[in-house]
């Protein structure tokens, strides 16, 4: 079950961002092609973590390896034992029905833009200026929240309530019905006051490798 919302996850993940992925070994690997992070090794199955994670600290390339789980601790112990460096070991796996998702007026000062290139992307704007945005893919009946943030100078407004509703409406409005994301540590109240429900844990290692 969840190595099947894994991979839906994915598929919305690589078209938010512009990438491609492929399957090495049976294993699912995203081209994230960045200086620090040239590949990013996803399991569908935490059963596999130890062995992804031998994978990933030998290749001689910047990697990092995601695993959802409901044995966190575990995980950690695997991957620690393998040569991977935890980078974030406190991440949530993310879902909700799009169509029960709050909706939020935006607060007097802020105006909302919605772009779609065709990944649905939210602009929360004060005067022209960037405050919140984010972006959501839609790939079939899933949408996959990504890039979600609120600058500094605009914090505790509510304007990520706003980016969250507004790109689950859009989402609706293709034909989307599940909402999925991964969560940093900071982003789960807040996703959790929306209404998404924790699926797993979510484990994020790295190799020891730099890039030139």
């Amino acid at each position: 079950m969840i190595g099947e919302l894994v991979e839906r996850w994915h598929r919305g993940w690589i078209k938010a961002d512009g990438l491609t992925s492929e399957y090495r070994d049976g294993y699912l690997v995203v081209d994230v092609n960045r200086s620090r992070r040239k590949y990013e090794w996803i399991a569908t199955d935490d059963a596999e973590a130890g062995a992804m994670a031998r994978i990933v600290a030998a290749t001689t390339e910047p990697s990092w390896l995601s695993i959802p789980t409901g044995e966190p601790e575990k995980v950690v112990a695997e991957i620690e034992a393998a040569g991977l460096v935890v980078a974030r070991p406190d991440e949530t796996f993310m879902r909700c029905v799009l169509a029960d998702h709050p909706q939020f007026d935006v607060p007097a000062g802020y105006a909302v833009e919605v772009r779609r290139t065709p990944v649905i992307g939210v602009r929360i704007l004060q005067d022209g200026e960037e405050a919140a945005s984010g972006l959501m893919a839609v790939v079939g009946e899933d949408a996959v929240a990504h890039r979600i943030g609120t600058g500094d100078a605009h914090r505790r407004r509510g304007l990520g309530s706003v980016v969250m509703g507004v790109l689950a409406r859009e989402a609706v409005k293709d034909g989307a019905k599940t909402g999925l994301l991964f969560s940093s540590t900071e982003g789960v109240h807040l996703y959790r006051k929306l209404g998404w429900e924790k699926i797993s844990d979510l484990v994020v290692a790295r190799n020891d490798v730099t890039s030139d």
